[in-house]
């Protein structure tokens, strides 16, 4: 018997759903409902706000009401990953309400928990037949503090996100790399780190490389300009190896910002060797997220990598509210509406991730599985997320894209896959993958 898994990009939910909605989205609702397994990324909290703001967030403070939760369960996803760079937008006080709330719904989810064990555990799903699917969620982009912690006999764990850590170099010519020591010789900007580093708090810079302040360079060729952390890429493929013994069907979802050099459609060196790691590792599918757009994928030793779906809802612009430490920072009252504050980030709707339409657009997988888990079938649906409709409660929920408008989804997803090696073609509205 055949089993068919659906994925979505990022779910950035914070609002309702207005009834119109209903009239537009039956397409897509047919198009998950024959599927068995539905994932998504859930990037956002789950809180009433009873928590105060971390200083530091994913880029805007994210966090939806509970009681609002219903909305996003009428897709019917099995699955909710919770790794993302957002999840400690409200502290832990925020990451463990999501965490709580999800466990008492009896919802499945994973990539955050109470220390790491919990955070790096998959949800184990039983399918139809009888077979079980392993579910990991992974983040590359929050910031370091967010980060779970394991125990000892002395500490307890701490709570965080189940996050790949990653290394970044930028190779400059040997006559440039020269110049950056003279600069930094001349202007003391590595004097604290110089010293940490002969007092031992900080480790050496590697081997070929000279880093500026903060960040990397090197003038050699063979060195990577990213690579993931061995640590946790060792500890990462050992889960996804003992879950592939225990299950029939390993899936992963990948969370990542990062990009090689200025295009967004480029994923890094770091993330195109973690998510085929996994896959030697026994995943069947990862599913990437994060990038506001998409990227390619790839069918590697026969499973399909997505380096990223972009968004499936964005309600970015309808955040009910933001710390006093967003709003100040674009000179807004911190009492005034969020609204205000994303208006006066945005520059009056002229800049920012919202005006751009790519970032609105995405395609949905079906992927189906035979007796054995090998993958029979890829049928990619385009969907459009509303833009510019007129309705800012209909912006960003997603719809079918048909006509021109799915045209347009296919043709730029055929060409950002083509350097994978990717073949696709548009059938009947919807796009196939060549296996």
């Amino acid at each position: 018997m055949s089993v068919t898994v659906a994925a979505t990009g990022d779910s950035l939910f914070v609002a309702d759903f207005p009834p119109e909605y209903e009239k537009i989205r039956g397409s897509l609702d047919g198009f998950l409902a024959g599927c068995d397994l539905k994932l998504t990324n859930l990037e956002t909290n789950l809180s009433d706000f009873g928590s105060f703001a971390n200083a530091y967030s994913g880029g805007t403070w994210l966090n939806t009401e509970k009681e609002l939760f219903p909305y996003l369960e009428s897709f019917g996803f099995d699955f909710y990953g919770t790794a993302n760079n957002h999840c400690m937008d409200y502290s832990y006080a925020g990451l463990l309400s999501t965490v709580d709330f999800l466990e008492k719904r009896g919802v499945a989810h994973a990539g955050t928990g109470r220390s790491l064990a919990e955070a790096e555990a998959p949800a184990v799903i039983k399918l139809k037949d009888g077979r079980t699917a392993a579910v990991f969620a992974v983040d590359a982009s929050a910031e370091s503090p967010s980060a779970a912690g394991e125990g000892s006999r002395v500490f307890a764990a701490r709570p965080g996100v189940n996050r790949l850590r990653h290394e970044t170099v930028y190779r400059v010519s040997g006559e440039d790399l020269a110049c950056l020591r003279r600069i930094a010789a001349a202007s003391g900007v590595n004097a604290r780190r110089e010293g940490e580093i002969a007092a031992g708090f900080m480790l050496p810079d590697r081997d070929g490389t000279f880093v500026f302040g903060e960040t990397a360079f090197t003038s050699d060729a063979d060195i990577p300009l990213s690579r993931s952390d061995e640590r946790d890429l060792s500890r990462l493929t050992g889960l996804f190896r003992r879950a592939k013994e225990k299950n029939d069907l390993v899936f992963l979802l990948v969370h990542c910002h990062d990009e090689e050099g200025y295009s967004p459609a480029d994923p890094p060196e770091y993330l195109k060797e973690f998510c085929r790691a996994a896959v030697d590792s026994g995943c069947d599918a990862v599913f990437g997220g994060g990038e506001h757009s998409l990227r390619g994928m790839e069918i590697y030793r026969g499973k399909p990598i997505f380096y990223s779906l972009g968004d499936f809802i964005y309600q970015g612009m309808r955040v009910p509210y933001l710390p006093p430490d967003f709003m100040r920072k674009y000179g807004v009252d911190p009492d005034a509406p969020a609204e205000e504050g994303l208006r006066a980030r945005s520059k009056g709707g002229k800049i920012g991730l919202q005006t751009n339409e790519k970032n609105y657009l995405t395609v949905l997988p079906r992927i189906t599985y035979g007796d054995r888990g090998e993958v029979e079938d890829i049928t990619l649906m385009p969907v459009k997320l509303g833009f510019g409709t007129g309705n800012e409660k209909l912006d960003g929920l997603p719809v079918f894209a048909e006509g021109g408008e799915g045209e347009k989804i296919f043709r730029s997803f055929r060409d950002l896959s083509a350097p994978f090696g990717t073949l696709l073609q548009l059938e009947d509205g919807l796009v196939k993958v060549s296996l």
